[in-house]
């Protein structure tokens, strides 16, 4: 009994170290990937006149319309789930994603030379060296890969080449800014998926509940 009891409990414990290693992992990535965006968004603020006014017009864009059948799918989902807050979470981040892809609509359309040469060249690289000895299938996503890492690349370098000190100035605070949203957004994710997986059982728990007083009230007024 004691050798079940200290098995269950190391099981347990390597199930939440494993837990906590895969979030941090998770959490790292968020950090270079916004780190990513956000040097490549303020790069191109920098570099580009008017940038700014059109890479926010576009998120906003975006967020809307993304953000407004999110709030009603999320709804929808509350209804089912039962879930109070399923519209309010569901579409903020419908709306957050909407954003982050119309900036980034907007960024390579303003750097659309450089996004175009860097994906290319970022495809041919991937595909003709990194995943030489690899299947055609992974070749293919890790050329993916390649790609859209040349497209941000590549538009780094065109917002230095068109004005190198306030692309650098603008890349190195997006590149701040990413770093710290991004694992920022992941966490706020989890938080949220916590909070609705807590009250979704604990609406299962009541109403088990209320289910076995009505029986055992049922069976009082039987006798």
């Amino acid at each position: 009994m004691a050798y079940q009891e200290f098995h269950y409990d190391l099981n347990e414990f390597q199930t939440q170290l494993h837990g906590k290693r895969t979030l941090m992992k998770a959490v790292v990535v968020c950090a270079v990937l916004g780190g990513i965006y956000g040097a490549t968004v303020g790069s191109a603020i920098g570099a580009v006149p008017g940038a700014p006014d059109v890479i926010e017009v576009a998120a906003a864009l975006i967020a809307v319309i993304c953000g407004i059948p999110g709030a009603r799918l999320g709804s929808l989902l509350g209804i089912v789930a039962r879930h109070r807050f399923g519209k309010l979470f569901l579409g903020m981040f419908a709306a957050i994603g909407g954003a982050i892809v119309g900036g980034f609509l907007a960024t390579m359309i303003l750097l659309a030379l450089g996004a175009i040469l860097g994906a290319v060249g970022g495809w041919v690289l991937a595909r003709g060296i990194i995943a030489l000895r690899h299947g055609n299938l992974r070749r293919f996503l890790v050329g993916i890969v390649g790609a859209v890492l040349g497209m941000f690349l590549g538009a780094i370098l065109w917002a230095i080449n068109l004005n190198q000190t306030a692309a650098l100035a603008g890349a190195s605070w997006g590149l701040g800014i990413g770093v710290v949203v991004g694992p920022l957004l992941l966490l706020m994710v989890v938080g949220a998926l916590n909070g609705l997986a807590r009250t979704h059982i604990s609406g299962i728990r009541r109403n088990v509940v209320d289910a076995t007083f009505q029986r055992d009230e049922e069976q009082d007024r039987m006798e």
